[in-house]
């Protein structure tokens, strides 16, 4: 048998996503569900964030929750503060989203052997950082390590300067799935030079693009759009 999966980019608070989901398929979210780019009114991103938690309640096996970095910094002990970091409304989203907490998968999902959903990717200098014990890298042992990790310690996942060179605001290998940029991620892959493609948010693209195995989906600034790809599974 096969399933779709459907995974919509960013939300930052916009509302497409009613438009994209399709309860045919799994539909994953790659998070990022605060800090709009626009002026939205603090009621009308809380109503949107707990339309889409209700979602998940009432569809709870077509419905997949990731983490953004955008989620994290207001989960308590990150310290990781990002640019649009609402603090006048912090203490009410970090509540949302730790009363959400058991909705969410965590911050990887595998699908099959052959894609791996992350906000932002994985490298080969993340993972062997903090994964090192991982000597199989397919996708589902891979999302498994990364989310148990991240339910044990979140630090690895928040930004860490450099001072490397080439490090703006995430564009370096040693950042994590939750803020490395598509440059430093096309350089050091964990997939480069396999069939496994990793499919990402974080970094706004005017459409869904495919970038040296890299498919990239926060696109929702620009076009309505979400990503689909059926693989076949077992029951």
């Amino acid at each position: 048998m096969s399933t779709t999966f459907n995974i919509i980019g960013d939300i930052h608070g916009r509302d497409s996503w009613k438009r994209l989901v399709d309860l045919q398929c799994v539909n994953i979210f790659v998070g990022d569900f605060f800090d709009p780019y626009q002026a939205y009114p603090f009621e009308t991103l809380e109503r949107n964030f707990l339309e889409i938690t209700e979602y998940k309640k009432e569809h709870s096996q077509q419905v997949v929750l990731l983490y953004g970095n955008h989620d994290m910094e207001y989960l308590p002990n990150t310290n990781d503060l990002t640019n649009r970091y609402d603090a006048r409304n912090a203490q009410r989203i970090q509540w949302l989203i730790e009363t959400a907490q058991e909705l969410f998968h965590g911050v990887a999902y595998a699908i099959g052997n052959q894609y791996l959903v992350t906000h932002a990717g994985v490298t080969n200098t993340w993972k062997n950082t903090y994964l090192p014990d991982v000597e199989d890298p397919s996708p589902a042992n891979v999302a498994q390590a990364i989310n148990t990790l991240w339910e044990n310690d979140k630090l690895p996942f928040t930004f860490r300067p450099n001072h490397c060179g080439l490090d703006y605001n995430g564009d370096d290998p040693h950042h994590s799935p939750l803020w490395i940029r598509p440059f430093s991620l096309c350089i050091d892959n964990l997939y480069r030079g396999t069939t496994v493609k990793q499919i990402v948010g974080h970094s706004q693209v005017k459409e869904i693009s495919d970038v040296e195995g890299i498919i990239m989906v926060d696109c929702l600034g620009k076009v309505e759009q979400s990503y689909k790809v059926t693989v076949e599974t077992t029951e």
